[in-house]
This record gives C-alpha cells, structure tokens and sequence, in this order.
C-alpha cells in the first residue's frame, strides 16, 4: 500500500514540479553568484539523506494522528458498526491524502534549496512562492559552526551554520537565511564544507586590505622601475641645484 501512494504521490509531484517551473517561472537550475564573487564555484543541495530525515519527521507525526483516527473509529465501531463502516472511508482518506501532500511539499522544499560556495561569497537560494536569494562575504564572516540532532546523527548529516559580524543568538535558528547568518540544513559534508570555507577565510584575510590594488606598483616596484637615464638627469637637477645655492 504505501508503495502505491509513494508513486502516485511522485508522478503527482513530477505534474505539479513542471508547472511550477514552466508557468510560474521557478529556477530549476543552480543559482548564480554576483559577478564580483563569482570564481571557482561548488554548487549543491542538501544531501539525499535530508529527505528521509523529513519523512522521519513527518511519519512520527502522522503516526500520532493515525494513531487517534484508528482509536476514534474503533470507539465508533464498538458503539454503532454500521456507522463506523461508513466512515471508514473517509478514515482512509484522512490516512493517505496526507502522505501524498507531504511527499510533495517535501520534495518541494528540498529541490527548491540551493548552496552556492565561491572564492568570496556565501549563497542560498530558497522559496517556491517568494524566492529569497542571500548572499555574505568570506572577508566578512566570523563563525562557522556545524550542530547536530540526534537524528542527524544517526542519518550521517548535519547543519552547517556560516555568521558574520552581528550575527545574534536572538535570530531564528530555524530560518534559512536571517540577517547575518546563513543556514545550510542537511549537509552530508558539514565538516568538509567547513573545512572549505575556514580555508577560503584565511586565504580572503592573508591578502590583507593594506596589500597594492591590482594594477598598481607598490613603492618597492616604482624605485625599481628608475632607469640609468632617470637617475642622471636627477643627479644632474641635483648639481644644478647645489651649485646655484652655493653662488
């Protein structure tokens, strides 16, 4: 029975994925960093192992609500059958109707969840309705983090939590993207992404701000740029000037 709806439940999802892609204009494809962050890209989603952590979730939940419905109709059974056979449809229903939406509303938001990891920027793509795109700095980020629930660690994954300066322990942990904190949920990777990005840290802050701007000589290039012809005509500025001086 439950691998009937699970199909069902992907060619209603499959229908309901190209509409949402072809009319209503959501990407289906990785999301693109500002030019000025752009470089070496990784792109990803949340790991594969996201999805079963969400139909762990939810089953959990609808087995309590299983759980009252079949207690509801066997009290109705008990006190008047034939009503409870008539109601035994809509029993069913209320069963499996909601695995179907959360098959779909699952899948939604995990195809719909975008990382994007460059030489200098930080991004997350999220939403179906309203699509929210946030982006950080690596120069401007201060923390990076990795925690796990119990569950996470049995399935392998974890969330991966990059702060900025100003970041609050006040902010909804449970937001993608708050203010100065980007959420990356599901990763199966959280260690080497972190890795990753404390790399790229560093990389961003050894180049220091009071390093030459590209395409301008520092001090020590422009005394070496001083040709033999140069520093005659000084020498000669020089004598002409002492001389002068002198009379």
């Amino acid at each position: 029975m439950s691998h009937v709806v699970e199909k069902s439940a992907e060619w209603i999802y499959r229908g309901i994925w190209r509409v949402l892609v072809e009319w209503f204009r959501v990407p289906d494809q990785p999301p693109v960093l500002p030019s000025a962050m752009q470089g070496e890209l990784r792109v990803f989603h949340p790991s594969r192992r996201f999805l079963t952590y969400l139909k762990v979730v939810f089953w959990l939940a609808l087995a309590l609500v299983d759980a009252v419905i079949l207690a509801g109709w066997m009290l109705l059974y008990w006190g008047s059958p034939v009503w409870a056979w008539i109601l035994t449809l809509p029993a069913l229903t209320l069963a499996i109707v909601p695995d179907i939406i959360a098959y779909i509303a699952l899948h939604l938001m995990y195809d719909t969840i975008w990382y994007a990891v460059s030489e200098r920027g930080v991004h997350l793509r999220r939403g179906i309705w309203v699509i929210t795109e946030h982006t950080i700095s690596i120069a401007n980020i201060q923390n990076v983090s990795i925690t796990r629930d119990p569950l996470e660690q049995i399935l392998g994954i974890a969330t991966l939590v990059v702060e900025t300066a100003g970041a609050s322990a006040a902010e909804d942990a449970n937001s993608l993207s708050v203010g100065n904190r980007v959420i990356m949920i599901g990763l199966d990777n959280a260690n080497e992404i972190r890795e990753l990005l404390m790399f790229k840290i560093g990389a961003s802050r050894s180049s220091g701000l009071g390093d030459p701007f590209e395409g301008r000589p520092s001090k020590s290039r422009q005394t070496a740029q001083w040709s033999a012809a140069d520093l005659a005509l000084l020498r000669d500025i020089r004598d002409e000037v002492a001389a002068g001086y002198l009379a």
